[in-house]
């Protein structure tokens, strides 16, 4: 270290040595000049050729030289060409003038070569750092389009079998067979969008730090049940061999019970899917010292070196080739990572390289032990009542406080004449709008117990409509059915008297449990502004 510091230290005395160097030559060219001229001019033009030296040292060595320059070329003037010779000492007035002329002309001239080679590094700075920008831009728009071709190629994948399905089902509509396996493959693909579009909807709130954790304290083990229920589809159907070693005693940390399933979850499809057919996958669950951990290892085809720093990058796959053998947005580590970091963990990947398999290992600090036992797990959505994917509890509702009609506000032609059939399925009268104009009149023409409002309608959006609904104190509870989704929506949807926002697609069995879910409260109060439902009034469900 002291050798090194040696070395830069007598490197930069050099260089300074240098700089000062060319102001001492410079002005010894100026002298030995001046003397070849004295013949010529004799007294006249002492301080010519001076001149030409402090310029070229501010040019060549910079601005500590050239006032050194100066100095040299006023004391080497007043000695050698400045009567009376040989000294510093200046008889004559007009001399004296001419040397005060010298100096301030020479520090002008300084100054401004100084400030010209400002400009210039500050041009060159500004240059680099543009060329960085115009780079970074360029890097970004590619990105941006492998990006959609990316997005664009797993949007088509599950959208190819549903129109396969529909054509196969136009030719064979009377086959109950075929109807059963159109409607188990629409299913399927149904759930793949729908993964897809939660997924970008997480990367997106994380990129806003939007993403709020509902902390509790919870047994892991709890969490990491639920993740393998969600993953065990994908593991069975590549005939993996899963392992899970979990402690007998609870691991208790303070933890999103919701988020750290979804964690865990993303590590399992991601090692069953980057691990070929019939591989081996392992789940491990650890508390020790103050650490909880959660490794899932795999033998699959592994990571090399080079993307191990890499690979929790949004949209980052190994597999970037067209053949996408392995498809997916590349999100999923991305998200782990994330939700890792809120919780207070961190995320170590290692692997010893292509074809060698791969362990992703989380860590969180644990929470002390409790002596009770832990709360069951929460609901899926924050619902006046417990909500599933399909209704478990609908017989047990009272048939007498069913509203038996709904208004169905959806400027979308197929999607509004599915879910009128689907409700007249269950004995509800259903009445069709596309527009807000059209929803008003039919809202006047007769009262709707529930009324299922899309936000994006044509000429009058949703949230128009239902300020309209309020203002004339419209007592049917009001239910946004919209694509919308963020923070600012459900705001919106809260202000203009919506009782709850649900964002598409939504199961309709859960959709149905909403609707009547709605009505096993009072009518919404529109004098004070409340109802059971909440402070204001308002539920925000995410559907």
């Amino acid at each position: 270290m002291r050798t090194a510091f040696d070395a830069s230290t007598i490197e930069l005395v050099i260089r300074v040595c240098r700089r000062y160097a060319m102001a001492v030559a410079g002005t010894a060219l100026a002298i030995w000049g001046r003397q070849l001229l004295q013949p010529f001019v004799g007294d006249e033009c002492p301080f010519s050729l001076f001149y030409l030296s402090v310029i070229a040292t501010a040019w060549m060595a910079g601005t500590g030289p050239a006032v050194f320059a100066i100095a040299l070329g006023t004391f080497s003037a007043a000695h050698f060409f400045i009567a009376p010779s040989s000294s510093l000492y200046i008889q004559d007035a007009a001399d004296l003038v001419q040397l005060l002329i010298f100096v301030f002309v020479n520090c002008v001239a300084t100054f401004l070569f100084n400030r010209i080679q400002r400009q210039r590094s500050d041009a060159e700075k500004r240059s680099a750092e543009n060329e960085r920008l115009s780079q970074s831009l360029r890097e970004a728009d590619e990105r941006k389009d492998q990006f959609l071709a990316l997005l664009a190629h797993e949007l088509r994948n599950p959208l190819a079998p549903i129109r396969s399905s529909l054509a196969l089902l136009e030719r064979k509509e009377d086959s109950p067979e075929v109807v059963r396996r159109v409607r188990d493959i629409i299913q399927r693909q149904a759930r793949h969008l729908v993964h897809i579009t939660d997924d970008l909807l997480d990367i997106a709130r994380f990129c806003r730090g939007k993403v709020q954790l509902q902390v509790a304290r919870m047994d892991l083990r709890d969490a990491i049940r639920d993740a393998v229920e969600m993953s065990e589809d994908l593991i069975r159907s590549k005939s993996h061999r899963f392992q899970m070693l979990v402690p007998n005693e609870p691991a208790w940390v303070d933890g999103d019970h919701v988020r750290l399933a979804q964690l865990t979850s993303n590590l399992l499809n991601n090692a069953a899917k980057y691990t070929p057919e019939g591989g081996r996958i392992m789940l491990q669950v650890e508390v020790i010292d103050h650490t909880a951990t959660i490794a899932v290892s795999d033998n699959g085809i592994g990571i090399p070196p080079t993307e191990v720093s890499r690979i929790l990058e949004p949209f980052m796959q190994i597999d970037s080739s067209r053949t996408r053998e392995y498809g997916g947005l590349g999100v999923g580590l991305t998200i782990v990572e994330r939700l890792t970091s809120l919780h207070g963990g961190n995320l170590s990947i290692s692997s010893r390289g292509p074809g060698m398999g791969s362990c992703f290992t989380v860590s969180l600090p644990a929470a002390a032990n409790e002596s009770t036992p832990s709360a069951p797990p929460p609901q899926r959505a924050a619902a006046p009542f417990a909500g599933g994917n399909e209704p478990s509890d609908r017989d047990a509702i009272d048939v007498a406080t069913r509203p038996r009609r709904i208004l169905i506000v959806e400027d979308n032609v197929d999607a509004a004449a599915i879910l009128g059939e689907l409700f007249e399925s269950e004995g509800y009268a259903v009445t069709l709008a596309r527009d807000g104009i059209e929803a008003l009149q039919e809202v006047h023409r007769q009262s709707a117990d529930v009324i299922l409002l899309d936000i994006g309608l044509p000429g009058m959006d949703g949230y128009e409509i239902a300020k309209r609904l309020r203002r004339t104190n419209v007592k049917s509870r009001l239910i946004a059915l919209t694509g919308w989704g963020g923070d600012v929506d459900h705001n919106l949807s809260r202000q203009a008297g919506f009782d709850i926002h649900l964002v598409k697609p939504v199961p309709f069995g859960e959709l149905l449990q909403y609707v009547e879910a709605t009505t096993q409260s009072a009518p919404r109060g529109l004098a004070t502004g409340t109802s059971p439902g909440g402070d204001d009034g308002y539920t925000e469900l995410t559907g």
